[in-house]
């Protein structure tokens, strides 16, 4: 695998260049071709995500009003209306979010080339995997890589 920024060839299961210590997580993506297809999971993720959230949204919001508008009015068969409402809308909602969350979670797996993930909102801390994903352990760098030998030897010299 050649590194795309330098072009130094390196091993197929080095996570950094040898020579300037670019990411190759991307360039590994590319070559194992499956980049696109835990893309297109995750975005259906999301979308089934974003639909269930919306669906339990709306139903609890017509829960709220018929259940002020039977408290106003006096009419308690209204409020236990707006409880099979809320029960409803979860019913339709919640499954909604746990596939689109499975899907997501698969679709992360396969995009951080096995690691487990975790999802972090709007953070990016690491820059070969997609937005709102960090990895929980990193790769070590390849021995002789250009990160090797770059801390300082912090010791105190003893004077005389």
């Amino acid at each position: 695998m050649f590194c795309p920024r330098c072009a130094a060839e390196n091993g197929s299961e080095q996570a950094y260049c040898r020579q300037c210590g670019l990411a190759l997580a991307d360039v590994q993506l590319a070559v194992q071709g499956v980049a696109a297809e835990s893309l297109k999971k995750l975005r259906s993720g999301s979308h089934l995500m974003n639909g269930g959230i919306a669906t339990l949204a709306v139903f609890m919001l017509i829960a709220v009003v018929i259940t002020f508008i039977g408290v106003t009015q006096g009419h308690p068969v209204l409020t236990a209306i707006a409880m099979l409402n809320a029960a409803f809308g979860a019913l339709i909602g919640l499954p909604l979010i746990m596939v689109g969350k499975s899907r997501m979670s698969q679709a992360l797996h396969l995009l951080s080339g096995g690691e487990s993930v975790r999802i972090l909102g709007s953070q990016r801390k690491n820059q070969s995997l997609p937005a709102g994903v960090e990895s929980e352990r990193r790769p070590l760098p390849a021995p002789g890589s250009v990160t090797e030998h770059t801390t300082l030897d912090l010791r105190t010299q003893r004077k005389p």
